[in-house]
This record gives C-alpha cells, structure tokens and sequence, in this order.
C-alpha cells in the first residue's frame, strides 16, 4: 500500500505474519535484507547500520527505493496519511 511519509509518496507494509502481497517486501526477504528474528518471531530485523528492529504490528516503510524505516504502531495515525480509503480500513484489522 502507499502512503504519504513526511510529504514524500512511500510503499508500506503493515508487518504481520500474513502471506506477504508487497512484492518489495517479498524481494527484500529473498535479497536477505530483511529476516525474522532468530529469538523472537514477532520481531523482524532489517539492514541498517544501527542493526535495527521492527515489530509485529508496526509499519515498514521503503524510502527512495532502497532504504528501510519503521513507524510504530503508536505514531501511524500522527506520521502516515494512506493514499487510499480501503487501505485505511485495513490498518484497523
């Protein structure tokens, strides 16, 4: 789904344990960029210098085509205005 971040057009995937439907994300598990966390499967980890983490329930953000970010499940309705109305209906669910 898509969605405005910051006044920039960003691909955003609600991270869950569902069949993955974003082919970005598919890719980047296939390219190991992402992965599930060895300890803990409600936490994905992500490339980044950092080493960073994402839960389950969060929102996965890919910025200008390669890099990662992640908006919390608390911040959603603050930081993410969704382009369509039925992805907006999703987001509750």
């Amino acid at each position: 789904m898509q969605a405005k971040y910051r006044g920039q057009l960003v691909e955003v995937w609600k991270i869950s344990h569902r069949p993955i439907r974003e082919i970005w994300v598919r890719h980047a598990f296939e390219q190991e960029r992402l992965s599930w966390n060895e300890w803990n499967e409600n936490v994905l980890n992500f490339e980044s210098i950092s080493g960073d983490l994402a839960l389950v329930g969060d929102f996965f953000i890919q910025k200008d085509g390669r890099r990662f970010h992640v908006v919390s499940r608390e911040n959603v309705q603050r930081d993410l205005v969704f382009i369509n109305t039925e992805a907006n209906y999703k987001i509750g669910n």
